[in-house]
């Protein structure tokens, strides 16, 4: 039975690298938004519409979907390594820090760089010293800034940085893990009112964090009795999830309903569908899992990219088709690319310095 149940679930990769594509797609219509464009911004005119529309409209909860989604996995892996004094905190920041932030600050020398070269007309938002200094120190969605700033899509990461201390905190005292995590839940639904996106982000990683505790029970019955087949658990949920979507197609909610219930409901059930699917070797996943590995990558340069074509373009006073589909795939074909090669060739001999420095070999 223990065989049936892995510690690593290669369909997580699959939806971190596919989610990561999600918000590049939703951040396409960036091009738009310049003189560097032939086109204004038509949501149904971008390049292959008809196949990529969910994330054109809604690419945006993406991200809430990647604060689930490692919510599950820390929970998944760290939980009972920091319970048993397996890993201390000294080590479990050096982990994090060494796959974090090596990109997080060549991106945000980038966008520096760029903004300092001062060509185009590309409109950074919030490049001021204090914010700057935020987010050298990655702390720059934490409630002090005044928007976005620097390489925007890192505000979710310096929320995950957060979230892993507190995360960390209450794991050593496992007991009342499920306690801590429906409080935070419900203290990160109040403090949306007031700091919307870290709000978001923590009312996601622990409601990851308690799919995660509902997914090891689930389990842990299923041992204890025995039982070879969690097909009724697979059907289950794939019927929730049928229901579910039904529902809000039948019903008139509202926005923020929706979200509440994508974000409570849906995802989790999305998370305990797949991985339990995953014993069945249903999903041919393991052959395209890798993609899971560069979708840092693919995330935090997507932005990057964007803003020195943009820069690029507005100084050279030319003007491009963002609807052509070769101006399209050779961008997204660029992007794959240049994520692989900094994830291979930046990111993971960083980590390693980092870690073989400070001595810690936990991967």
């Amino acid at each position: 039975m223990k065989n049936q149940y892995p510690e690593r679930f290669y369909i997580l990769d699959v939806f971190r690298g596919f989610a990561a594509l999600a918000v590049v797609l939703f951040h396409y219509r960036v091009f738009y938004a310049t003189d560097v464009s032939l086109n204004k911004i038509e949501v149904n005119q971008q390049p292959l519409y008809n196949i990529f529309f969910l994330a054109y409209n809604h690419g945006w909860i993406a991200v809430q979907f990647f604060f689930t989604l490692s919510g599950f996995i820390f929970y998944n892996f760290y939980l009972n390594k920091i319970s048993n004094n397996q890993i201390n905190f000294k080590n479990f920041f050096i982990l994090r820090f060494s796959r974090l932030y090596p990109l997080h600050l060549l991106t945000l020398i980038l966008i520096t760089l760029i903004i300092f070269a001062n060509i185009g007309n590309y409109d950074f938002q919030n490049i001021d010293n204090f914010h700057f200094l935020l987010n050298i120190f990655l702390i720059q969605s934490w409630g002090f800034e005044n928007g976005p700033s620097y390489n925007e899509p890192s505000w979710s990461i310096s929320i995950e940085i957060l979230m892993y201390s507190i995360f960390f905190l209450i794991a050593l005292r496992k007991k009342f893990i499920f306690f801590s995590t429906i409080f935070l839940i419900v203290i990160s639904s109040v403090i949306f009112f007031k700091y919307k996106l870290l709000g978001y982000g923590g009312f996601c990683f622990f409601v990851g964090g308690m799919t995660y505790l509902i997914y090891n029970k689930i389990k842990s019955k299923l041992i204890t009795e025995n039982k070879k087949s969690n097909v009724n658990y697979v059907l289950f949920f794939i019927l929730q999830i049928f229901l579910t979507i039904f529902i809000i197609k039948k019903f008139n909610f509202s926005t923020i309903e929706i979200k509440i219930i994508l974000l409570l409901y849906f995802f989790p059930l999305i998370i305990l569908t797949s991985i339990f699917l995953q014993q069945y070797k249903i999903l041919i996943i393991d052959k395209i899992s890798k993609i899971g590995d560069i979708s840092y990558s693919i995330y935090m340069i997507h932005f990057v990219i964007q803003a020195y074509v943009i820069s690029i373009l507005s100084y050279l006073n030319i003007v491009v088709n963002f609807n052509s589909l070769l101006i399209f795939c050779s961008y997204l074909l660029f992007l794959i690319i240049l994520s692989y090669c900094s994830n291979r060739y930046f990111e993971k001999p960083a980590q390693k310095i980092i870690r073989s420095y400070y001595g810690s070999y936990i991967n």
